[in-house]
């Protein structure tokens, strides 16, 4: 691979991890874990409003990492590739092990590993 082309996928990279850099939209990709949901779903799981889980859906989607499928009235999300909880579960690992280190939320590691 080129030098260019190196630093486009970096570039690449780094754009979808910053998509990633929200915690709503990482409580969306955790209930979405769970199977495809109607935006009305995701806005009762999260107790947010409408209009901001909306947002955060359509970059998501632009990003290619959700997808949708209209059922009758009803647009529902899904992951467009499963494997982004695997990224999501290595990285909330290491944090965990860091603030396990640190002695930080010692209760909320052991919590989090048994969930």
């Amino acid at each position: 691979m080129e030098q260019e082309q190196v630093q486009q996928l970096y570039q690449l990279q780094a754009d979808f991890c910053q998509v990633l850099a929200d915690p709503t939209r990482l409580e969306l990709l955790h209930l979405l874990s769970e199977g495809p949901k109607a935006v009305k779903d995701l806005v009762e799981a999260t107790g947010q409003r409408q209009a901001k889980i909306s947002q955060h859906l359509a970059v998501m989607r632009q990003r290619g990492i959700v997808q949708t499928e209209r059922i009758g009235a009803e647009v529902h999300y899904s992951l467009a590739d499963p494997r982004i909880m695997e990224a999501c579960r290595i990285t909330r690992e290491l944090l965990l092990d860091r603030l396990s280190r640190q002695g930080v939320l010692a209760g909320m590691v052991t919590l989090e590993k048994g969930a």
